[in-house]
């Protein structure tokens, strides 16, 4: 990279604008690399070792302006050739999506238009949608987009495998086919961060990670954080001593009240709003990992009444809010960090054919760091 941070510096900003060379720079949101069928050395043999030598793929530089993205591709030899540019507005996330794996039911019908880039603009194509509503497809081929996908909420973050694309939404996650970009499932049970990412997931080359509201018993696995939810002795006492003394305190109020002299309609100590998250209680720091080939198509619940289909795993892994989750390539591996920025967990997940209950999440590996808490942003998967 350091033998093209001039020649970036020199063209990005002037060369595309139209207007003629000035000394003011365009303002650069987010920048990220991104790994396609472009740099797949699965899909390109002349990047594997040759007899000749070695060879490197290139590195597919996404960068996203105040006013659109680019696409770079940047050879290790210093040469930087533009593959993509869009001027439409901001762009919040975007991601070139690999070659799709058809079944032989199926047939691509975007076959001539890939290779495909979702898009998350600040409008969509019709210009009438409330600001980042809309997936926009474009091909890398031709420069045209083929498909626009509407929502009602805005849109926060993309993600995309051979099989699935999945957008996230504010507590919600949606996945289509990666081929017909039909709806498949969605997940409404999300918990929220207040972080960097607002609905975190990870998204494997099968599995699917996200941050679960609640956590359900008779779905749980085995392992998971050690210490985040349980109890010690002492504080199990303590609990009771509370609990009793809740008890004698309403069998007070009632008698009180078949008195009359309370009235019935008085609010208890604890308030309407903890009465409220008794009914319905959200836990923060639970983790779902499902299976996207086996989840059947619909909503996801993991709830007492649901048999969990297609759920891997299902634990806690933090006792504050998850900000950032990232699978390992092999997708046996997942690493999370709480909202902080201080608390990292990887987490070695083994499955169980039977029920979720019978998988076990183990914390391989545990840091606690002083950091600056805006340093959970992303994950690298490799690291």
């Amino acid at each position: 990279m350091e033998s093209v941070v001039t020649f970036l510096q020199d063209v990005v900003p002037q060369a595309y604008t139209g207007a003629p060379p000035t000394d003011e720079k365009e303002k650069i949101i987010w920048v990220q690399f991104e790994k396609a069928d472009i740099n797949d050395t699965s899909r390109n043999p002349e990047f594997m070792e040759m007899h000749s030598g070695t060879t490197d793929p290139p590195l597919c530089l996404m960068v996203g302006y105040t006013d659109g993205m680019q696409i770079w591709s940047v050879s290790l030899a210093g040469e930087a050739q533009e593959l993509f540019s869009v001027r439409h507005g901001p762009v919040r996330a975007a991601h070139i999506l690999p070659a799709p794996h058809i079944s032989p039911l199926q047939t691509d019908s975007f076959s001539d238009k890939r290779p495909l880039l979702g898009v998350c603009k600040s409008t969509g194509s019709s210009g009438t949608s409330p600001p980042y509503c809309c997936v926009d497809l474009y091909s890398l081929r031709t420069g045209e987009m083929v498909k626009s996908i509407q929502f009602k909420t805005p849109i926060y973050d993309l993600h995309c495998n051979k099989h699935i694309l999945v957008v996230s939404l504010q507590e919600k996650i949606a996945a289509f086919d990666s081929c017909t970009f039909t709806k498949k499932f969605f997940v409404t049970s999300c918990y929220p961060c207040p972080g960097p990412s607002l609905n975190p997931i990870a998204l494997g080359s099968r599995w699917l990670a996200y941050a679960e509201n609640k956590l359900i018993r008779c779905h749980q696995s085995r392992g998971g954080a050690c210490g985040d939810n349980a109890q010690s002795y002492t504080a199990t006492v303590i609990n009771a001593a509370k609990t009793l003394k809740t008890g004698l305190t309403m069998v007070g109020k009632v008698v009180t009240q078949l008195a009359g002299t309370l009235p019935a309609g008085t609010p208890d100590e604890e308030g309407t709003p903890h009465s409220a998250s008794r009914r319905s209680p959200h836990y923060p720091g639970v983790v779902t990992i499902i299976d996207t080939h086996s989840v059947g198509e619909g909503q996801v619940l993991v709830s007492e009444d649901s048999v969990g289909e297609g759920v891997v795993a299902h634990f806690p892994a933090h006792d504050k809010p998850i900000s950032c989750m990232q699978f390992n390539p092999s997708g046996m591996l997942l690493v999370t960090a709480d909202t902080q920025g201080h608390d990292f967990h990887v987490f070695q997940i083994l499955t169980h054919p039977w029920a979720s209950s019978q998988s076990a999440a183990i914390s391989i590996l545990f840091l606690l760091s002083t950091a600056h808490p805006h340093t959970a942003g992303r994950f690298v998967p490799d690291s």
